[in-house]
């Protein structure tokens, strides 16, 4: 465990472990790599789209959530290329396979 803040500034929970050839910025990037490929599949988005297509309510639901969703993709997207460019790494982004 560490010492570094649990959060980020919009509450955002952040990696608490240490391990020796990863750093919170490699971490985070790959949950956001793992959520990309999760979400954005063809079966996933069209279970989502199919929802939001038959249903008003849904939709707005739907919406909101795509919106913050993004909005949280983006911020660790920023976290990631914030803490790199801090830490003057060059590292690539892990490999993370969703089956």
């Amino acid at each position: 465990m560490t010492d570094l803040s649990m959060t980020d500034e919009g509450g955002h929970q952040l990696p608490q472990m240490n391990y020796p050839d990863l750093t919170r910025a490699d971490l985070v990037a790959a949950v956001e790599r793992f959520y990309d490929e999760y979400y954005f599949r063809p079966r996933a988005a069209w279970r989502v789209v199919r929802k939001a297509l038959t249903d008003a309510h849904e939709f707005k639901r739907l919406f909101k959530e795509a919106r913050e969703f993004l909005s949280l993709r983006a911020k660790r997207h920023d976290f990631v290329t914030e803490s790199r460019a801090h830490e003057g790494e060059k590292t690539p982004e892990p490999t993370v396979t969703v089956h």
